[in-house]
């Protein structure tokens, strides 16, 4: 973006350089503007030619050969120089533009340029040449020369006199500053930068005219689109040229002058960087302004000539009768302001950036409006610049501005700045700095933010600032404190080594399981998986879940990228079936996957200010397909593999629950829709009461309160159904575990046992039970905790075949008994067996073999 130096000069005073001049430093400015973090990238000077400068005539006498000419005695400070003249305003005392011998001027229209020489007109001396200002370039008058103010000094050179030379800083504004998208944004960095007042324009207007309400309506129908609309009217305008103090300042940063009121919407965009548009109120059929989405099939013409096809994602600013202006974009031709407008309806309004962004680019158009309406433009002044440009309109174009305007706004816009604190020690504990909290006030107030009367309403000493609608990019602390760096010098920030102080640390609890969690599956070998953070409606929909439950409150993105990522995950589960199909598909037929992820539940009901109604909860999901070596001591081969069964997933959650060092149990079968409804089970845990104020989560379940025991985890094998909305092949097996469940469980009472010195004595027992007897059934039938000299009971195998009745299987055991301080006899194993079959023997269920 180009910057006027003069124009920036209304704004604040650059006066006090070393030698009086206001634009000496020219250097020393840009390198203020680039430390503010406004890149100047290039400067040009508009209005400088090397050899003109400021010269004072001390004698005037008319050439005695020539009527029409005057001979001059000329003097710019360091010599006094003969030069004859033309000009019929010449006169002595006068101050004017000298262009030196050497000059060389750009000439006049049409004609080549103009090197000044010394030369001899009718018998006369003349070194140089007194010009007018079309002769410089500054304007197309030729009636006279160009008559300086009386203050300037002589020995000026051009670009140094005040109104005549500028200086245009070409800036590299970021998109999170559109705030500096104008030259009072510009204008307000410098001063604060410098210490000095800002001059801000102010709105002038006097409403003479008739009532608005009797002229034109508006209608906001978008609200989405566009969140707050102004109107205003100005009637009996003359449009025509513009003033040359406009002329001049538009051209200054190489915008054409259009006419008068165009070109005072396009100088208050450069002023201050709200857009706005004018109408010709006689051209809007049905005096009705309708901000509405566009009709598929309709048509416009905008003002580059263009005929545009409008569709329904279209924002638009139409009349009774159909489109007048693509919204925030370009206005059209049928409504444009000509010479023949009296009457003028003057648009001002806020259209929200993405909707003007998608719509610029879908037409393929870009403007100084949408440029700056995709950044964002300041939602709460947008009555006062109606207001502000009104008035100017009605000075320099005629006219008188209607009473009342009109205005129109969605219930989210916002109509107070909002609140961002501040602790002045968390500034200093930042920056490393040892800055007092009345500078960084100062600081914050020169850009513009305001002090809060109760500062101290948050305690901690924050100090509460008004953020102004131009700085849309404030919205925490830590912005405040880079803005207090940024008016500083960063170079004046102290160099300090950091203190780290050695004190030993452990990691977060969470982090911590999550880790064991994570060497013990690896160890385990199975993949971690990392999937996207994100989901679908259809994939969560193939597990089945019912709609009461946790899962299925979603979180729906607004806009999502695809339908594939349209929510975020409740559960991860999907993403990891996709996996193993993707896998199955790819030859790769053990699938061995686990992923730890934070899923997210929504939960509207608990929305405040501060709690966005979403909770988060870390889980862990196991995937396993294909075939699984079996390599127990008995199995024969070790390289021997069949089909994964669900005994092999229970016994990675048993082993990976014991290294988590957790009291746990399971249920069978489990209640997982997703999960086939025996091969199933849910994993419980006691668990320990919360600290007073901490949320109670649970796998997906917010508990009313504390409870001894809860699930905690499920697992067991796909459902068929589920397995073939997946396109999987084959039994898969899966387990989902909460960690925040983990975490809440009591732990396992540990103690240590020593390590026995006498050799132990095995008993085998072969027992028939019911195809549905689980292994943890039967153990629960024998009498452990009575027997102390039982080591271990081991399940060697299960038998189904030849022999073994149908519904029937044949499990084979194992007991293992050992003394800690002596040899056991026969005597003493065998009484203690015979304790455990007697109980064994209670249940009708289980036949001895």
């Amino acid at each position: 973006m180009e910057v006027s130096l003069n124009w920036i000069k209304k704004y604040v005073d650059l006066s006090g350089s070393t030698d009086g001049r206001p634009d000496d430093d020219r250097q020393a400015l840009s390198q203020a503007l680039t430390s503010l973090g406004l890149e100047v990238e290039g400067m040009r000077v508009v209005g400088g030619l090397p050899g003109v400068v400021s010269a004072e005539v001390l004698e005037c006498a008319r050439h005695p050969e020539a009527d029409k000419l005057s001979v001059c005695q000329v003097t710019d400070g360091t010599g006094t120089y003969p030069v004859v003249c033309g000009a019929p305003n010449v006169a002595k005392g006068q101050k004017v533009l000298l262009a030196k011998v050497g000059a060389e001027l750009p000439g006049r229209a049409g004609e080549p340029p103009l090197k000044i020489k010394k030369a001899k007109l009718r018998g006369q001396e003349s070194h140089g040449m007194i010009c007018a200002e079309d002769e410089v370039g500054l304007g197309e008058s030729h009636d006279g020369i160009l008559v300086l103010d009386p203050s300037v000094p002589v020995g000026l050179p051009m670009d140094r006199i005040p109104g005549l030379g500028d200086v245009v800083f070409e800036l590299n504004i970021t998109p999170n500053r559109p705030d500096a998208l104008n030259h009072t944004g510009v204008a307000r960095e410098i001063a604060a930068k410098l210490g000095k007042p800002l001059r801000y324009p102010e709105a002038m207007l006097n409403e003479e005219g008739a009532d608005i309400g009797g002229l034109v309506q508006i209608d906001l129908q978008d609200i989405a689109g566009c969140t707050k609309y102004v109107g205003r009217v100005i009637q009996g305008v003359k449009v025509g040229p513009s003033p040359d103090w406009l002329v001049k300042s538009l051209k200054s940063i190489g915008k054409r002058s259009i006419n008068n009121v165009v070109d005072l919407t396009n100088f208050v965009l450069l002023e201050l960087g709200q857009p706005s548009h004018a109408f010709d109120l006689g051209r809007i059929k049905g005096r009705k302004v309708v901000i509405r989405k566009g009709r598929d099939g309709e048509k416009l013409v905008t003002l580059d000539g263009v005929e545009r096809k409008i569709t329904s994602e279209d924002m638009l600013i139409a009349d009774a009768e159909g489109p007048m202006v693509l919204a925030g974009v370009m206005g059209g031709k049928d409504s444009e302001v000509g010479p023949e407008t009296t009457d003028i309806f003057l648009e001002v309004a806020y259209f929200n950036p993405a909707t003007v962004r998608r719509q610029g680019r879908r037409h393929g158009l870009s403007s100084d409006s949408s440029y700056r309406f995709e950044r964002g433009v300041d939602p709460l002044h947008t009555a006062w610049v109606a207001d502000y440009l009104a008035g100017l309109i009605a000075r320099w174009c005629g006219g008188k501005v209607a009473k009342g305007r009109l205005e129109k706004s969605s219930p989210e816009h916002p109509t107070s700045p909002r609140i961002v604190y501040l602790r002045p020690g968390r500034v200093n504990k930042l920056l490393g700095t040892d800055l007092r909290p009345g500078e960084c006030v100062r600081r914050l107030e020169a850009i513009g933010l305001k002090l809060k009367d109760d500062a101290q309403a948050r305690g901690e000493e924050a100090m509460g600032f008004a953020i102004p609608g131009f700085r849309g990019d404030l919205e925490r602390e830590a912005d405040l404190i880079e803005e207090i760096a940024r008016l500083g010098d960063y170079n004046a920030i102290p160099v300090v080594l950091p203190t780290l102080p050695l004190v030993s640390a452990g990691l977060p609890p969470g982090e911590s399981l999550a880790r064991t969690l994570r060497h013990h599956l690896r160890d385990a070998g199975l993949n971690e998986a990392l999937n996207l953070r994100f989901s679908s409606r259809k994939a969560l929909a193939k597990l089945g879940l019912a709609p009461e439950d946790p899962r299925s409150a979603y979180v729906p993105l607004r806009n999502p990228l695809s339908e594939e990522w349209e929510i975020l995950p409740t559960t991860t589960l999907p993403a990891l079936l996709n996996a193993a199909a993707y896998n199955q598909n790819n030859q790769e037929k053990n699938v061995r996957l686990f992923e730890i992820a934070k899923c997210f539940y929504h939960r509207p009901e608990e929305r405040t200010d501060r709690a966005p109604g979403i909770l988060e909860e870390e889980m862990l999901y196991l995937v396993l397909a294909g075939e699984w070596a079996d390599r127990r001591p008995w199995s024969g081969d070790p390289a021997t593999a069949g089909p994964v069964e669900f005994h092999h997933l229970k016994g990675i959650l048993e082993n990976l629950l014991i290294a988590t060092g957790i009291k746990s149990q399971y249920a069978f079968p489990g209640s997982e829709p997703y999960l086939h409804p025996v091969e199933s089970g849910a994993i419980l845990a006691d668990l320990a009461p919360p600290a007073p104020g901490t949320e109670i989560l649970y796998g997906s379940k917010r508990a009313a309160g504390w409870q001894k025991q809860a699930r905690i985890g499920g697992f067991g094998i796909l459902h068929p159904r589920v397995l073939g909305g997946f396109d999987l092949k084959g039994p898969v097996l899966v387990a989902e575990v909460s960690l925040s469940g983990l975490l809440a469980a009591v732990p396992r009472d540990r103690k240590f046992k020593a390590f026995g010195n006498f050799s132990a004595v095995s008993r085998d027992l072969n027992l028939l039970v019911d195809e549905s007897r689980t292994h943890g059934d039967i153990l629960s039938k024998m009498p452990v905790s009575r027997i102390p000299i039982l080591q271990e009971a081991r399940l060697n195998s299960v038998y189904r075949g030849t022999g073994v009745p149908a519904g029937k299987k044949a499990l084979h055991y194992s007991f293992i008994y050992r003394h800690t301080e002596k040899t056991l006899t026969d005597e003493e194993v065998n009484k203690a067996q015979e304790k455990l079959n007697q109980e064994l023997a209670k249940d009708p269920g289980i036949v001895f073999k």
